[in-house]
């Protein structure tokens, strides 16, 4: 998925950092409520946050209606640091040539959602062909959280299939399931490819439906899968360690990362999903069409929590 538009979904919870507990929105150990910080942590960082350790920049362009819940909007995320030649794809001619302090930046969508009478909220954040700044954000939300409220933390989770168990997304049925085994030993593909296949190979296990069927719900199907215990899946004597599902969901089908130590793992990729602007980029409206969608499932199945 490292060339998709993925989106990766977080719970969001206010603690205490002596016991760990989840707060209510409106508890009086808060100096304000999270919607308030949130719609404040945006509007303060509006302009320019250079990282020059990183070489990457970011601000956020609040796009949030005046009476929605939702904070959302994107992050405009850039790296800078180095030159490089412009060039146009057609003429091949040189169209600029950039500087090191040049900043490339791409918009990236996200949305802040913090229900009423809850304990936890939600934010989605996108990624583009591999990119995000999350962990920039984040970590700056943590530090400016923590300093108002010395006796709490804010924590994010990235939600996993195990978390959402209850939700229509990870019911709906599944048309392709991929196994992955990153930097396999060539034992296996040198019986095929003699020499090519040089020192390490990555290998993928395709388990295709047929028209019109389907192979179950994901869920389904992830607690009937073998397990070694060690961190991967085992499946015909051979071990696994990432998985991808391709799930029918809205009438269209999505893939998703159900395990796995890369990234990938919970990440929906919501590419085909998508309108595209003439900048290359998912216009704002169909995004946030399949994400508000998103949300709404994954809050719907948790809100017991």
């Amino acid at each position: 998925m490292g060339a998709a538009i993925g989106i990766r979904v977080y719970r969001v919870d206010f603690l205490t950092k002596s016991s760990r507990e989840a707060l209510p929105f409106d508890s009086d150990k808060l100096a304000r409520h999270p919607q308030e910080f949130i719609k404040d942590f945006v509007d303060r960082h509006s302009t320019h946050i250079k990282d020059d350790q990183t070489e990457r920049s970011w601000y956020f362009e609040n796009k949030t209606n005046q009476f929605e819940s939702n904070i959302k909007g994107y992050v405009r995320y850039g790296t800078f640091g180095f030159e490089s030649n412009i060039v146009d794809s057609n003429t091949k001619r040189s169209n600029y040539k950039r500087k090191i302090t040049d900043v490339e930046e791409i918009p990236l969508f996200f949305d802040f959602w913090t229900p009423k009478q809850s304990k936890f909220g939600l934010v989605a954040f996108q990624s583009f062909q591999g990119r995000s700044c999350i962990g920039l954000v984040m970590a700056k939300m943590r530090k400016d959280f923590e300093q108002e409220n010395p006796r709490c933390l804010l924590n994010f989770r990235k939600l996993m299939p195990v978390d959402l168990e209850k939700s229509e997304f990870f019911n709906a049925p599944i048309k392709r399931f991929k196994l992955i085994k990153r930097k396999k030993s060539v034992d296996v593909a040198d019986s095929y490819l003699k020499d090519r296949a040089g020192d390490n190979i990555d290998m993928e296990l395709s388990i295709i439906a047929r028209r019109q069927k389907n192979l179950g719900d994901l869920i389904s199907l992830k607690n009937k899968m073998p397990k070694n215990g060690t961190g991967v899946i085992e499946y015909e004597g051979m071990e696994f360690n990432e998985a991808i599902a391709e799930v029918k969901f809205g009438k269209k089908t999505r893939r998703v990362g159900i395990f796995g130590y890369n990234s990938d793992a919970g990440v929906i990729d919501i590419t085909d999903s998508l309108t595209k602007g003439a900048d290359g980029h998912p216009t704002f409206d169909s995004i946030q069409r399949e994400t508000t969608m998103l949300l709404t499932d994954f809050f719907k199945s948790m809100k017991g929590d």
